[in-house]
């Protein structure tokens, strides 16, 4: 850690922090996408049905590890950013070491305790969703609960310090030993298993009654290869953070342990970890058992619409999937939808980076009482939101279709375009909600979050019921009811972190701006989008759209004068910019 401490926390700028975390979040998630890609691919190689199946039985297998991972790790990690970052403020150093001392061992055993559940019900779970051949993806995904505890230990530490490239780089080994494992492992064993089958009508030397028994057991064997990489992956990143945790620059310097006033008590320290993690925990976890409740819910219905209404689900596809086994076919448009959830969540990574470096920043310019620096805090988070967000959000609305298509292939794709278009428009709010009640965290409001998300999951799990029994409707309904939660939560949510901040942010400036520009951009990918289909090959004619649809944002926002100089000067070259600018009078 550098010499001095105060120095390097007012150094690790909220805009440093949130590029830092961009950065690699782009990265885990385009790595994450080519993940689910390359493996939707290497099941399509064995026919399409088993494309949608094997991305069915992955989303499977997180429905249950999602909660519990929430529950381990969800708390812990902020609540000790945020006491790390206070206590920075307050300059009482000797808190931060007995902060990280007292957070070791509940980390530990949360990873062992959730484990041991993830095992025990996912023996009951793959009944009540009627998918046995899940059970040995969701046993794979077990012990990364545990090696992310371990990891949970040191990147709340780190956030809290405001220095986000150590957790930045830990995720990025993550994701990357996910795929390169994950994917060599998959392929291995569907491709082995494929050729025992057809040769010898087993897999590795097992036996089944039927053809259709034996191949569905391969293709969860080979999901639950797959998702090895990924608790291959979490181990990897443990050791990653426990090598930085070593090195002297990421260490406090003892001249500012001297200086400070005694620490806490080990349980003074404890009651504090938990009194803040429990509402931050309780939110997410709120949000992932309700997300695991609405999955089960989505595919009952499902389920019962192909077993009593089968008929007219399939005329709403045209006929594409009349040949597609019955038993899997809920299974299918959930794997279809997943497409479309994999896309938006490129998008909603971005504004989780924006949330994860606005907790500090915000909690130090709060404790502070800073109301200036408050304000540009809060500006800054909504403005960088709304700028990656608002574009993204309505070009998924704009050109869904080209867009799935660039990722995967057959009816799968089709299938996800509908679902994305009504993505589109919601992304945009579920993106701003997490950066909104980080900083509602941030000033003091933690209790929030967990009240405005448990509302709005119940509002979300009775409208997916609603919708998603529409036969006409079925797996889009998901995406509607998304849509409404999310919006209550942002707008409620704003509303108290005004009131609460006492600062009111530049709406202006920071939303309707890029909104304006974002609907020129949408309209021009759509436009261009038709134009150059007409004369160039599917995938060359998507991606020139989106360059070109992007080149137009950025001057719309120019030319609305969006950009301060002092945002400006951030940038690199940012000065010989601004000259520029200027010049041309596009500086707001």
């Amino acid at each position: 850690m550098q010499k001095d401490i105060k120095q390097k926390s007012s150094s690790q700028t909220f805009l440093k922090g949130a590029m830092i975390m961009s950065i690699s979040m782009v990265i885990v998630k385009i790595l994450g996408m080519v993940y689910k890609v390359m493996l939707t691919r290497i099941y399509g190689m064995f026919g399409d049905d088993l494309a949608g199946i094997g991305t069915g039985l992955l989303s499977n297998a997180y429905e249950v590890y999602i909660p519990l991972f929430t529950l381990a790790t969800a708390g812990f990690p902020i609540a000790v950013s945020r006491l790390i970052s206070e206590s920075i403020a307050e300059e009482r150093y000797k808190d931060v070491r007995m902060i990280r001392k007292v957070s070791k061992p509940f980390f530990i055993g949360m990873g062992l305790i959730c484990f041991a559940l993830m095992v025990g019900i996912s023996f009951f779970y793959v009944r009540i969703i009627k998918q046995p051949y899940a059970i040995y993806a969701m046993l794979m995904l077990a012990p990364s609960i545990f090696f992310g505890c371990l990891v949970s230990i040191y990147r709340g530490y780190f956030e809290g310090l405001r220095n986000m490239f150590p957790t930045a780089l830990s995720e990025v080994v993550e994701v990357g030993v996910k795929v390169v494992v994950g994917l060599s492992l998959a392929y291995i064993v569907m491709s082995k298993g494929m050729t025992e089958l057809k040769t010898y009508g087993t897999v590795f030397s097992l036996t089944f009654d039927n053809y259709e028994e034996a191949q569905s057991t391969l293709l969860g064997l080979s999901v639950a290869s797959a998702i090895s990489g990924i608790s291959i992956g979490s181990l990897f990143s443990f050791i990653t953070l426990k090598i930085m945790s070593k090195m002297k620059r990421y260490r406090f310097e003892d001249e500012y342990f001297e200086n400070s006033i005694d620490a806490r008590t080990k349980k003074e320290t404890f009651n504090l970890l938990l009194k803040t993690a429990i509402p931050i925990g309780l939110a997410a976890l709120v949000m992932s058992i309700s997300s695991t409740i609405d999955n089960i819910v989505i595919q009952n219905v499902l389920y019962n619409t192909v077993m009593n209404n089968k008929e007219e689900l399939l005329a709403q596809f045209d006929g594409n999937l009349d040949t597609y086994p019955v038993s899997g076919l809920h299974t299918y448009l959930l794997g279809s939808y997943s497409y479309a959830l994999t896309i938006m969540q490129l998008i909603t990574a971005l504004t989780q980076a924006f949330g994860t470096s606005a907790m500090p920043s915000v909690t130090n310019a709060y404790t502070k009482g800073d109301k200036e620096e408050l304000k540009s805090s809060i500006n800054t988070v909504l403005k960088l939101t709304m700028l990656f967000t608002l574009p993204a959000g309505i070009g998924l609305f704009a050109i869904p279709y080209p867009i799935v298509s660039l990722l995967y292939s057959g009816y799968s794709a089709v299938v996800a375009a509908r679902a994305l278009r009504i993505m589109g428009i919601s992304v945009i709010f579920i993106a701003a909600s997490t950066p909104i009640c980080s900083m509602l965290q941030g000033v003091g409001r933690i209790d929030l979050p967990l009240k405005l998300y448990s509302i709005a999951m119940v509002m979300k799990i009775l409208l997916n019921y609603l919708f998603v029994s529409v036969v006409s409707i079925n797996i889009m309904g998901a995406a509607i009811g998304s849509l409404v939660a999310y919006v209550f939560v942002c707008v409620v949510g704003m509303y108290f972190l005004i009131k609460r901040a006492g600062v009111r942010p530049n709406f202006t400036q920071t939303t309707i701006k890029p909104l304006f520009a974002a609907i020129i951009c949408g309209a021009v990918a759509y436009v261009t989008n038709t134009l150059f289909n007409k004369f160039l090959p599917f995938a060359v004619s998507t991606i020139l759209c989106i360059l070109v649809a992007g080149a137009f944002y950025l001057i719309s926002l120019l030319l609305l004068r969006t950009f301060s100089e002092n945002e400006i000067k951030m940038l690199p070259k940012g000065k010989n910019i601004v000259t520029i600018l200027a010049k041309l009078h596009l500086i707001g």
